[in-house]
């Protein structure tokens, strides 16, 4: 499967510029056993540029799989600093837009966490929308979901704002996604949509192959996610990087009449094409360097720890499975323990493992999380060489 159109803008001028062989299409479901990991079907990816629109996606990105019904673990409200962010966002967003005792909805809800702590905040209630979210999950009475996808339909409910987070990444038919929303809005212009997601331009500068994987089949900078939207019919209302400049949040109104209103941030499409000319000379070099570093591990007979489950993990170990040298990964999120990685086929230990295997270092998936994974290391004895990327 070749994708020839640009999902954004329809263009046909596209440009492949970075692939990853054999890369397991799943990353977030939860996978039971080591036999069922290691069958995981494998397809190529091939990041490709839209010169009309900016936009990077996987063009060999097979739309026919069911990513989403199958069930997924993506819960990451277990840490300390990233419940610190989560709060912090929503208190701004009540503040901003007024959602003290509304209604607000969750497109692509998970497990429910952020629509949760949403409605106790603003004291309101909630709208989960997810055809994975899992019964019982939610014992919140403010809280309703639907196990469906978003729908027209679903406009009907009257929600203050609609949040769609870390799902549009997951979506290929992102234009479309993106309209469907707001012909469902044509009764309530006054519905600010809230979109957070992982940001392509920080992939690119720091050559992040971790962060890119299967699942992720669209990768947004500031600028090709503005030009969607307003092209889509939405005037955007604010648009800016957070979470060390990792997420990309954009929060937008449907206008009657097209926007023209733009923000600093979005880069030009020259720009954008100069950062993969960049990165087209560095990745091999950012592949090569970590393959030293690991093989240097694997013969010094060091035992190497990936603190981080999810997707980020899978993205690395993808590139290094051959290697050898990383026997576990640990995940603060309990619900985490005892599935294996998609792919990889290793099992996942709660941190508490590490009291006894005492790891001589550990590669952290996120460096947001340095501090508290270094701390929570020391906490139990384990002082190993920390690798943060």
């Amino acid at each position: 499967m070749l994708h020839t159109k640009c999902p954004n803008c329809g263009g046909q001028h596209i440009e492949g510029f970075f692939e990853i062989k054999n890369a397991p299409i799943f990353s977030l479901v939860t996978v039971k056993s080591k036999e069922e990991a290691l069958n995981v079907p494998r397809k190529d990816i091939e990041l490709a540029f839209c010169s009309d629109c900016g936009f990077i996606f996987n063009r060999k990105f097979d739309t026919t799989i069911d990513y989403f019904t199958g069930g997924y673990e993506d819960q990451q409200g277990f840490s300390k600093t990233f419940m610190e962010y989560l709060t912090g966002i929503s208190k701004e967003l009540i503040a901003k837009y007024n959602l003290e005792g509304k209604t607000t909805m969750e497109i692509g809800c998970g497990k429910g966490d952020f629509i949760n702590l949403l409605t106790n905040l603003n004291g309101g209630k909630g709208i989960g929308i997810d055809p994975a979210y899992e019964v019982g999950r939610q014992n919140n009475p403010n809280l309703t979901f639907y196990k469906e996808f978003y729908s027209e339909k679903h406009g009907g409910l009257k929600a203050a704002m609609i949040s769609c987070r870390h799902t549009l990444e997951h979506i290929h038919g992102t234009y479309e996604f993106l309209k469907l929303i707001r012909n469902s809005l044509d009764n309530s212009m006054d519905t600010v949509v809230f979109f957070e997601i992982p940001q392509i331009s920080r992939i690119l500068d720091i050559q992040a192959f971790w962060d890119i994987y299967y699942e992720h089949c669209s990768y947004f900078s500031a600028g090709s996610l503005a030009r969607m939207f307003r092209a889509a019919g939405y005037e955007i209302l604010d648009l800016r990087l957070v979470y060390s400049d990792q997420y990309l949040l954009i929060e937008a109104k449907p206008c009657a009449k097209p926007s023209t209103k733009t923000f600093e941030i979005e880069e030009s499409i020259e720009v954008q094409r100069a950062r993969i000319a960049n990165f087209k000379t560095k990745i091999e070099e950012q592949l090569g360097d970590w393959r030293k570093k690991l093989t240097a591990l694997k013969q010094a007979n060091k035992k190497v720890v990936v603190w981080g489950g999810g997707s980020k993990s899978v993205g690395f170990l993808t590139n290094f499975a051959d290697i050898g040298v990383i026997e576990y990964v640990v995940d603060i999120n309990p619900n985490m323990k005892g599935n294996y990685i998609p792919g990889i086929g290793k099992q996942y230990q709660s941190p508490d493992f590490l009291k006894d295997y005492q790891p001589d270092a550990v590669i952290i998936m996120n460096g947001v999380y340095q501090k508290e994974i270094t701390q929570s290391l020391n906490d139990m004895g384990c002082y190993p060489e920390v690798y943060a990327l």
